[in-house]
């Protein structure tokens, strides 16, 4: 996805294959919790959890290895380069929506 949003901006809304299907990110995010967005290349280990209210799609119009975590109110409230899970849990614990794994 160029011109990655940083963290506090609202997510641009777009069309992007997700998941297999075309489709808005707004539409993508419109529900309860965060929504994690994987680049195309991005992996989590196995076993990992992120919590009920957390759900994950894959961009697979966006090359790379990167992360995006999408508030609930559609801003975006963390980045990363890659799918490292510690940086990811603490900021999901510090905005009320962490797991204690």
């Amino acid at each position: 996805m160029s011109g990655v949003p940083r963290s506090g901006d609202r997510l641009p809304d777009r069309e992007a294959l997700v998941d297999g299907r075309c489709q808005r990110l707004h539409d993508v995010t419109a529900h309860p919790g965060v929504t994690i967005l994987l680049h195309r290349d991005a992996t989590l280990p196995l076993g990992y959890d992120l919590g009920s209210l957390v759900t994950i799609h894959r961009l697979e119009d966006a090359p790379g290895n990167g992360v995006i975590a999408v508030r609930p109110d559609g801003h975006v409230g963390y980045t990363g380069a890659t799918t490292d899970l510690a940086p990811m849990r603490a900021w999901l614990a510090a905005i009320g929506f962490g797991t204690t794994g």
